[in-house]
């Protein structure tokens, strides 16, 4: 640190920091999420590096050989140069900075809880590791692949289609000598799964697959204000901590206050002093699965590109608590990491990914705008984004907005869907940036609305073929474009109230539908059902039992009942096994894709008889099954089957530092989108909101929940949840005489100090 750097907290938990340099900045960054949120950085840094074992024992061995698996492997010059000019020193001072807390902390004795409880001490930190580590990004296309190969080698390609809409439609591939057994990618799943300290083979896969976002941007001529406004709502698993970190940070090269990710330096979403800028999930595919033939005289070589070839083998060595050491073999083809060898099939099989690259750190690409001063700017940082693929939405000072689509996409020889032969048929050619993404500025309609979905904006471009095939459903974007079409005096409060709407496009179109059919000759339970869904305003609010109804039967008996007239009319054989396969009974999480219920549920109304006989007794068993889980005499309301409970990490160890469980709004298709678990619990929406009026910020507000505070009991652990549950915002203060109003205390960091 080269001088004297401010540190102001607010009373919502936010820190300013003022700084005469970058450098110091981003060193004081480190130092102050560490204070609160080390634990939190700790166990990424652990889980990135693949170092759990060594801190937490033997059973955690497994989950650090596959991390290290996908840890960045490449040029390390190429990498430096990669995050723009200020790249390296952002991450060299933050690591920095992490590590001065630590030694201050250590020496007071006043590490988090965790420690203590636990029995460990915090890795130190190396800036060059922030970029190394890459499974913290949002990816699933590989296991995707992998399951839609064994459902058309099973099933066909009708009963895959039931799965999950495809856009633009298309008809995929099983390659007969690409099929492998459903633990092919089971180092994948691994490496990018969370980390439960209870549970240590936790994988993606036990998490919702709905990781979404909204955003949009309005111009002059939309507003009350007359400048533009910018909203984004990201939505990731809720977790306690908050995936996310609200920070300000003040140099003299750049004045920038929003939300990142706590173990980075800069921030990806919020503004500086003249542009703001937000970004959701653009959901193109960066991986593909390889499946190799093996040398039968000698499985650690496989055929690619007409000869041999022998697996590159990395011996990793990994520490383990109270034991000493392991060592791990990890293998690497032409592709990237082998995840299976199976000797006796004769196969293996590999990821490629393009975020295993250098320069596609997730979310580090933002340290290249922090001093954007107008939309161009924006833009042309965008131009060197990599991962993960972005809906990036900005808007500056002179009133001008703007959209691009940013990422990296690998030029590929086949679709991307299914497991291909890693012969070298199918290699990539190369991959595709953001300047081949679309992307607008100033259009016509005066705004721009992402939700994860396929449909371009009026005037934009699309890409020249398909970077992708796995949209989210459209609903969240309907619902919100009908909304910004209708007024043209948008204000941050009234963005505010569009972020927490939870009208369910699905429920009004069924609901409508419905509303036509005849209750004589239903059962007594449906018919008082339907009266209830027919007065209802689909609306998901908690204290719903409409909502309540709807949703237990919506993805619950209806949608088996939709598939398992499909499946039959697929002609395939055993029906209920196709059907579980699609609808698993047993499944965690509430799975299914809502285009294919819907389009499913319109063709069984084209016939009144059949939509009537279905109705009858799809209503009767959700009914049922409200009654079971509830005092039959006690009225049904969303909230109670529908709650959030924030879960510590180690929550089997130490639940106290969970926190209750709360009821909440909303469901996976309402634009305050509720993801859930099976039995109802949230797992997935947008722990931070935000939204900005730009140029006037101090009239820009947030919500980050639980807290911005990491460690239990300390007093910003958790006083964003009942903001967060009530649809609430909580003020983004950026001048300094807002900062002054709400300061709580201050301090300073000296060089030397």
């Amino acid at each position: 640190m080269r001088s004297d750097v401010t540190v102001t907290v607010d009373s919502t938990g936010v820190s300013h920091i003022r700084a005469s340099s970058a450098a110091d900045v981003f060193l004081a960054q480190g130092y102050v999420a560490a204070r609160d949120r080390l634990f939190q950085m700790d166990l990424w840094m652990r889980r990135g590096l693949g170092r759990l074992a060594e801190a937490f024992g033997p059973q955690w061995v497994e989950k650090d050989q596959a991390s290290r698996a996908f840890l960045f492997r490449g040029d390390p010059i190429a990498e430096r140069q990669a995050y723009g000019p200020r790249g390296v020193e952002a991450m060299t001072s933050f690591a920095a900075g992490v590590n001065a807390y630590i030694a201050h902390a250590q020496a007071r004795d006043s590490l988090p809880p965790e420690f203590g409880r636990l029995g460990h001490q915090p890795l130190e930190w190396a800036g060059e590791d922030i970029s190394r580590i890459r499974v913290h990004g949002l990816y699933e296309n590989a296991l995707q692949e992998l399951i839609r190969s064994r459902t058309l080698s099973r099933w066909g390609a009708g009963v895959d289609a039931l799965r999950r809409s495809l856009e633009p439609a298309t008809t995929p591939t099983a390659h007969a000598d690409a099929q492998v057994g459903p633990d092919a990618l089971a180092l994948y799943e691994l490496a990018s799964g969370p980390v439960r300290l209870g549970d240590p083979n936790a994988t993606r896969n036990s998490e919702p697959a709905v990781d979404g976002s909204n955003n949009w941007v309005l111009d002059g001529s939309r507003t009350a204000s007359g400048r533009p406004l910018l909203a984004n709502d990201p939505h990731r698993a809720m977790t306690l901590p908050s995936l996310r970190y609200v920070v300000h940070l003040s140099c003299p090269e750049f004045d920038v206050i929003g939300a990142g990710e706590p173990f980075l330096p800069g921030v990806s979403i919020g503004h500086n002093a003249e542009v703001a800028f937000g970004l959701t999930y653009f959901p193109t595919d960066q991986e593909d699965v390889f499946v190799y033939r093996l040398d039968p005289a000698d499985s650690e070589r496989y055929w690619h590109g007409g000869a041999w070839r022998r697996f590159e083998r990395v011996e990793e060595v990994i520490p383990v608590c109270g034991k000493g050491e392991e060592v791990r073999l990890n293998r690497f083809s032409v592709h990237g990491p082998v995840t299976s060898i199976d000797a006796n099939a004769g196969t293996a099989v590999a990821v490629a990914a393009v975020w295993l690259e250098p320069g596609m750190a997730p979310y580090l690409s933002s340290l290249r705008y922090l001093d954007a001063t107008d939309v161009h700017d924006v833009r042309k940082a965008l131009s060197q984004w990599g991962a993960p693929t972005a809906n990036h939405v900005f808007a500056d000072r002179s009133g001008q907005i703007g959209w691009q689509a940013s990422g990296r996409t690998p030029v590929r020889q086949a679709d991307g869907l299914t497991p291909v032969p890693g012969d070298g048929r199918f290699d990539w050619t190369g991959s595709r940036g953001s300047d081949d993404l679309p992307g607008l500025i100033d259009p016509d309609e005066g705004w721009i609305a992402t939700a994860n979905q396929r449909q371009l904006p009026d005037g934009a471009t699309e890409p020249a073929s398909p970077v992708g095939y796995e949209w989210l459903a459209p609903y969240r974007y309907l619902r919100i474009s009908e909304e910004l079409r209708r007024d043209r005096s948008w204000t941050t409060k009234t963005a505010r109230a569009l972020q927490m709407d939870v009208v369910s496009v699905p429920a009004q179109r069924i609901c409508g539908v419905l509303r036509g059919l005849p209750l004589s000759g239903l059962s007594q339970s449906a018919s008082q059902a339907l009266r209830l869904l027919a007065q209802w305003d689909h609306r998901m609010t908690e204290d719903s039992p409409a909502a309540a109804l709807f949703e237990t039967w919506f993805r619950g008996p209806l949608r088996r009942a939709l598939l398992t007239r499909a499946v039959i009319a697929c002609g395939v054989d055993a029906v209920d096994e196709a059907v579980d396969t699609l609808d698993p009974t047993d499944r965690e999480e509430a799975a299914g894709d809502p285009q294919v219920d819907l389009k499913l549920f319109d063709e069984l109304a084209a016939s009144p008889s059949l939509l009537a006989e279905v109705v009858d007794a799809t209503l009767t068993e959700a009914v049922d099954h409200l009654n079971r889980q509830q005092d039959q005499h006690s009225p049904w309301q969303w909230g109670r089957f529908h709650t959030m409970r924030f879960t510590h990490p180690a929550d089997e160890i130490a639940p106290d530092w969970s926190l209750p469980p709360v009821p909440k709004s909303g469901s996976p298709d309402t634009v305050a989108v509720s993801s859930r678990r099976a039995d109802g619990s949230q797992t997935t929406g947008a722990g931070f909101r935000f939204v900005t009026d730009v140029g006037d910020w101090d009239d820009s507000w947030f919500v980050n929940a639980p807290g911005q505070d990491g460690r239990p009991g300390r007093k910003h652990y958790q006083d964003h949840v009942q903001p967060w549950r009530a649809g609430e915002y909580l003020p983004l203060a950026y001048t300094e005489s807002r900062i002054n109003a709400l300061a709580e205390w201050s301090y300073t960091l000296a060089p030397g100090g």
